[in-house]
């Protein structure tokens, strides 16, 4: 059986025409059923296409069965919408390649604004954009010159992140580059500044590629799309900071302070001075910031006890999509789990599926799954509605039915007759936990007895086994992000006692996040500014994709403060001194960071497409979390209580 759409008409329209036109125009279209329901406002041509053609070859047929649908419906005066699983995928795809556009142009124009007001220059503010617009280009070529598959997720994320990180590490250099060209030449400041600078970028980039080479573990091709697009896109960003900009810089120093008026007014002076200020204010009352900043991440992480997984088929499109129109029509009119039934393969292995035994087996089962209050109804060769009896006589004489053109249908049976298909359709398919229930019950009904073998599939259950794929090696991966991420530190840093506080705390503001998307997406805060639906559960996909991205991401502020920190610390060898200078020196430049980041994934907040909204609210509540709560109150407040441990290391004498 083929993967299967429907058309949507008014019922009482008369629709021979329209599948005899669709049929005559696709040779892919294996059949097409007229569905019709009494008392129903709607009525459904269901279009069953042949087994052997692809998802993405019908997926590429949404736009010319479209146009079909509107020059047949254009002349009668209706309009026919196209919804199902290939139609969903359409429009999400198109939502996305809309999104993306907007969101570049956007945080182009932000991380503009963000740049100048951190340099006091126009001239080196566009250095970064340079930079990340260059990033851009090579990923879309060398995606293209390897034949890559894309998706709208991996789409939109890759052209976020890889702006954000070109942006960011070029913004780290320039700033050193800045610093020490006051008092050195143009080679020996590009070199001070590559040195300590390119190094915490080389780590850092390292760092992100571990975290996101865990999500290759899971055998899921969605995701692994996904992995290596950001995978491409943050070694493009690392190459772009260490060959590309070094050579710039070098050639163009002394247009770097242009306009001098704007450089004198918005210097980084004062900015360095305040931040002293905030820092060392921070270190003298650290105990009360480090419980204070425990509380905050506490409470909001609290919200996660409560967090619950599902898989949308229909949400991945817009809402205003007309595939998604046409479902929550279909779906207040009783029809919607006509699209997204459960679909149960029962195999007879010693006769037929007309075999008596068989089929009082097949009415049981029928009968039970159409008891439960989540079921609309089950369709198979088989019924509740009718007595197990008349099924028996019926399917006695299977030649007679055959010559007179009455035999079931070739989507319920096999070829060979020893396999047949069951349909349960659900009551509400917009409710998850009830499809869910659908799929438990029909599982423990299948482990129930070892007669006859029972599978479970349809759409719904391909998103459970693809959750179940994705999250069955979580604690591998965790262990592959934590240990490599601490071995990266350890070996950057030389000491133990850091690279563990790094590796562990980290998890503090992305559990905080997840806190915020359950109660944003379960409990609907804030639906009236975002304009988010409230689903009751977060999409499956989002914690692992958002815990990768954002473990590696926060590590750029982590590596750049704990690196200034200790270039201070081992300067003067003073805990409190390091700390202080570490925060003035780099606080202006992280702060620049954070705020490109937020103008990267904060338009995406407010994108037309679900799951992309959920992953940047997600990514930027962490990065808010992260670079305030965590980063500006408990690292340092944590490093004053570990004090001169903080530089530890085994057979080394404290001094």
């Amino acid at each position: 059986m083929g993967a299967t759409v429907a058309v949507v008409l008014p019922a009482g329209i008369e629709s021979d025409s329209l599948r005899q036109q669709l049929l005559a125009r696709f040779q892919q279209i294996g059949r097409i059923s007229p569905l019709q329901r009494e008392g129903a406002r709607l009525q459904l041509l269901s279009i069953e296409f042949k087994a052997e053609r692809t998802m993405l070859e019908i997926e590429g047929l949404t736009v010319p069965i479209r146009a079909e649908l509107r020059e047949w419906g254009g002349s009668r005066g209706v309009r026919p919408l196209l919804t199902g699983h290939s139609s969903f995928q359409y429009d999400a795809e198109q939502a996305g390649k809309r999104d993306s556009r907007q969101s570049e142009v956007i945080a182009l124009g932000l991380s503009l604004v963000v740049l100048v007001l951190t340099f006091g220059s126009l001239s080196a503010a566009l250095l970064p954009l340079l930079m990340g617009v260059s990033s851009l280009v090579l990923l879309t070529l060398l995606i293209q010159l390897l034949g890559w598959s894309d998706n709208q997720v991996s789409r939109i994320l890759s052209s976020l992140l890889g702006l954000a990180l070109s942006i960011d590490y070029a913004l780290f250099i320039v700033s050193r580059f800045r610093e020490e060209l006051q008092s050195q030449t143009v080679p020996e400041a590009l070199r001070r500044s590559l040195v300590p600078t390119g190094r915490t970028i080389l780590y850092s980039g390292l760092i992100m590629l571990c975290s996101l080479i865990a999500l290759l573990i899971p055998d899921v091709f969605v995701s692994r799309t996904v992995v290596s697009h950001l995978l491409l896109v943050i070694v493009i960003a690392m190459l772009h900071a260490l060959l590309v900009l070094p050579a710039v810089l070098a050639s163009g120093a002394g247009w770097l302070s242009w306009p001098r008026w704007l450089s004198a007014r918005l210097g980084p002076s004062r900015s360095a001075m305040r931040w002293r200020r905030f820092s060392t204010h921070v270190v003298g009352h650290y105990k009360l910031y480090f419980v204070l900043s425990l509380i905050v991440l506490g409470a909001l992480s609290a919200p996660v006890v409560r967090l619950r997984l599902w898989e949308p088929l229909q949400s991945a499109a817009p809402r205003n999509a007309d595939s998604m129109q046409a479902f929550e029509q279909l779906a207040a009119d009783g029809w919607g789990g006509q699209l997204l039934p459960v679909i149960l393969l029962a195999h007879n292995p010693q006769g037929t599926v007309y075999d008596p035994d068989f089929l009082a087996w097949l009415h049981s089962l029928s009968t039970e799954l159409a008891k439960r209050p989540e079921v609309l109804r089950v369709q198979g060769l088989v019924s509740g509605e009718r007595p197990l009896a008349e099924y028996q006589a019926l399917y006695r004489s299977m030649g007679a039915l055959t010559a007179i053109g009455m035999a079931p249908p070739a989507k319920l049976v096999n070829q060979n007759a020893d396999k047949t298909l069951l349909y349960v359709i659900p009551r509400n398919p917009l409710q998850h936990d009830e499809t869910r229930q659908i799929l438990d019950a029909s599982r423990h009904l299948a482990q129930s007895q070892d007669t006859y073998p029972l599978l479970t599939g349809g759409m719904a259950a391909r998103l459970q086994d693809f959750t179940y794929e994705l999250y069955r090696h979580t604690g591998l991966m965790l262990l592959l992000i934590v240990g490599g991420v601490y071995l990266l530190l350890w070996w950057h840093m030389k000491t133990l006692v850091l690279p563990l506080k790094a590796a562990v705390m980290n998890f503090l503001p992305i559990l905080a996040s997840f806190g915020v998307l359950v109660l944003i997406f379960q409990e609907g805060w804030g639906q009236a500014i975002l304009h988010t639906p409230v689903n009751g559960a977060v999409t499956h996909t989002v914690p692992v994709v958002l815990f990768c991205i954002v473990f590696g991401l926060s590590m750029d502020y982590e590596v750049l403060i704990l690196s200034r920190v200790s270039e201070e610390y081992h300067r003067h060898r003073d805990v409190r001194e390091a700390i202080i200078e570490g925060l003035a020196r780099s606080g202006a430049v992280i702060t620049g960071a954070v705020l490109i980041l937020l103008g990267v994934f904060l338009p995406g907040c407010f994108s037309s497409s679900p799951q992309i909204q959920e992953i940047c609210i997600g990514i930027t509540a962490a990065i808010l979390l992260d670079a305030t709560v965590f980063r500006l109150f408990l690292v340092p407040s944590f490093m004053m209580l570990m004090g001169k441990w903080n530089w530890w290391r085994p057979g080394v004498a404290r001094k």
